[in-house]
């Protein structure tokens, strides 16, 4: 899976055809946007780096809509998953958006929900807890027997393949948790929650990332091929 490198502006772009999803990846520290506070408080700096994804995603789904990035609005579904609304809110263009850290990633599909859920790679000393808190127990015995720093990027493997489908679903990750349970090397779905309607159609996509990077990506309609773009300045 190749990374296509794209420039700034981001000029109109065609919809992903039919069984593609175009998923971008973006360094916000990277790009020329001068948006949101100035201050250097850890809270200015979280306000700020909001403020310019908002302006990004925006920009993005503009070219895809054909449309100002300022006509562009969003909302957010009643469980938190963000949508079009406004004069676009009957668009079949669906995306979803993740960041860590410096890093956004945004993914665009045309008549199928999507998640998508990026995390930066990381030594994780609660690994084992947290493995056996939020994973399957047969996941949760894998990790906690693996050596790091593999063990903290298996198990962020497993954590973004879960969030990535609650995501495509658009629930939050409360109660559902303890009914998923995904194989390993590479995640793949195993069991999902009884109460998710059509959960056998879902699909998840490990996304070939820059090194530093894990991320994946889930559908509710059939597997799609992820089209990775990154941007560049």
């Amino acid at each position: 899976m190749s990374i296509e490198s794209v420039r700034l502006p981001i000029r109109s772009r065609s919809t992903p055809a039919r069984g593609e999803a175009d998923v971008w990846l973006a360094r916000l520290s990277d790009m020329p946007l001068d948006a949101g506070p100035r201050g250097g408080n850890r809270r200015e700096r979280i306000l700020r780096q909001r403020v310019q994804q908002q302006f990004f995603l925006r920009l993005l789904l503009a070219a895809y809509l054909g449309c100002p990035g300022k006509s562009v609005e969003l909302d957010r579904s009643e469980r938190g998953k963000p949508m079009l609304s406004g004069v676009h809110a009957d668009s079949a263009l669906q995306f979803n958006v993740s960041h860590s850290g410096d890093w956004l990633a945004v993914a665009v599909a045309v008549g199928v929900a999507v998640g998508i859920d990026l995390e930066v790679e990381r030594r994780l000393p609660r690994a084992p807890l947290l493995a056996r808190r939020f994973l399957s127990p047969e996941e949760a015995e894998w990790i906690v027997g693996l050596d790091e720093p593999f063990r903290s990027r298996q198990f962020l493997k497993q954590w973004t393949a879960r969030e990535s489908l609650v995501k495509a679903r658009g629930c939050g990750l409360a109660g559902c948790l303890g009914e998923i349970a995904l194989d390993w090397q590479p995640p793949a779905i195993r069991r999902l929650p009884t109460d998710w309607e059509g959960a056998g159609a879902m699909s998840l996509a490990n996304l070939a990332l820059p090194d530093g990077l894990v991320g994946h990506l889930a559908t509710c309609e059939g597997p799609v091929r992820p089209m990775i773009r990154r941007i560049t300045t």
